[in-house]
């Protein structure tokens, strides 16, 4: 276990804002984890920070979810026991090269395998797609204990899940379940979402993706063509995204975020936030 001092919480995100954690500990491992969770009692955890938005404030205590389980473990065809500290990447990379696949989807993305289960990342509505589609169970710290919970037990939906409302319920390991793909069909799609993100995802400055879950396109195309924010402003290139172009702050970030969502009440239309915020 690591502990560190004042530690900058920008720089544990993707968007590259955060106030300072007195105290930033990392544990690596399970156990760690878990003593942690009993002893400390913390309120805040990180993992890839790919999806947060953190005020510029401090914070007493900030656990880390990096490092304390990136195992991949096959334990028959497609079926895989996964640390929730894995990185998106590698798991995609392994479960290809042994000639599995279906969550190419998400090879761009700069997350942890357990980020990702709990916020049920996937594809757009049309698409239908989720990394829960493959989940079997999941191994959980609840109440300070490891539990093992059924897939059908977590609540998931589109970009949803029963982690979201219980930050408390802490991801440690996921069963998957993967079907076979050719390794010339999975190269070709990683290979496709790579070209997706380059020809329309915006990697100009720091971001943290999607900002809603549900919002109207129309709106959200006007909000592009506007820009709306200042240091921190809605992607000209692409839709749902805030970018940090000038060192900018939560306040700036959120006050963005809720011009946005007052549009979308002044029209009448539905919107829901995906970025997490610590207030």
């Amino acid at each position: 276990m690591i502990e560190l001092k004042n530690e900058d919480l920008s720089k544990h995100t993707t968007v590259k804002i955060g106030g300072t954690a007195q105290r930033f500990i990392i544990p690596e491992s399970t156990e760690d984890l878990i003593n942690i969770v009993n002893m400390e009692h913390p309120k805040y955890y990180i993992s890839g920070g790919s999806n947060l938005l953190i005020n510029n404030r401090t914070f007493d205590l900030v656990v880390s979810l990096k490092s304390f389980d990136s195992s991949i473990y096959a334990q028959s065809d497609g079926v895989y026991k996964v640390g929730a500290s894995t990185r998106l990447q590698a798991l995609i990379k392994q479960i290809n090269g042994d000639g599995f696949g279906g969550i190419e989807y998400l090879y761009n993305v700069p997350g942890l395998v357990g980020g990702a289960v709990a916020m049920n990342a996937g594809t757009g509505r049309k698409q239908g797609r989720a990394i829960s589609d493959y989940i079997v169970s999941l191994e959980v710290i609840n109440n300070g204990e490891l539990v093992t919970m059924g897939a059908e037990e977590c609540g998931f939906s589109y970009r949803d899940s029963f982690f979201k409302s219980h930050p408390d319920c802490i991801i440690t390991s996921v069963l998957f379940q993967f079907p076979t793909m050719a390794q010339e069909e999975s190269s070709r799609a990683r290979k496709e979402k790579m070209q997706y993100y380059i020809e329309k995802q915006d990697s100009s400055y720091p971001n943290f993706g999607s900002v809603f879950r549900e919002s109207n396109y129309r709106i959200m195309v006007i909000v592009r063509k506007l820009k709306i924010g200042n240091n921190v402003h809605f992607s000209g290139k692409t839709v749902n995204w805030i970018l940090n172009e000038n060192h900018g702050t939560y306040h700036d970030a959120i006050t963005a975020i809720r011009i946005v969502e007052r549009l979308h009440k002044l029209f009448g239309q539905k919107i829901t936030r995906e970025v997490i915020t610590w207030e």
